[in-house]
């Protein structure tokens, strides 16, 4: 059996949280044009809640590779989300 290593398993980290459906699909249309791989995970309660109401105030996490983080950064800045 192989023994696991740490660089063995993926560093994801947030690269952004957003409780606004609109917002974490064109974010997620933007990372799959440009091949960056992502994991969505809703925090507290969130899940079960999107599940019934179709949002969740608690918001989503959009993880992102560590090796790709600064690339899908700059990709999200340029839209200028806080407007």
């Amino acid at each position: 059996m192989k023994k696991k290593n740490q660089s063995d398993d993926l560093q994801m980290v947030v690269l952004k949280t957003s409780n606004n459906n609109y917002e974490i699909d064109l974010i997620k249309s933007l990372l799959e044009e440009n091949e960056i791989p992502y994991i969505l995970k809703e925090r507290g309660i969130g899940g079960y809640i999107k599940i019934i109401s179709g949002s969740s105030l608690f918001g989503t996490d959009i993880l992102v590779e560590k090796s790709s983080f600064e690339r899908a950064k700059a990709i999200i800045y340029e839209l200028d989300l806080n407007q």
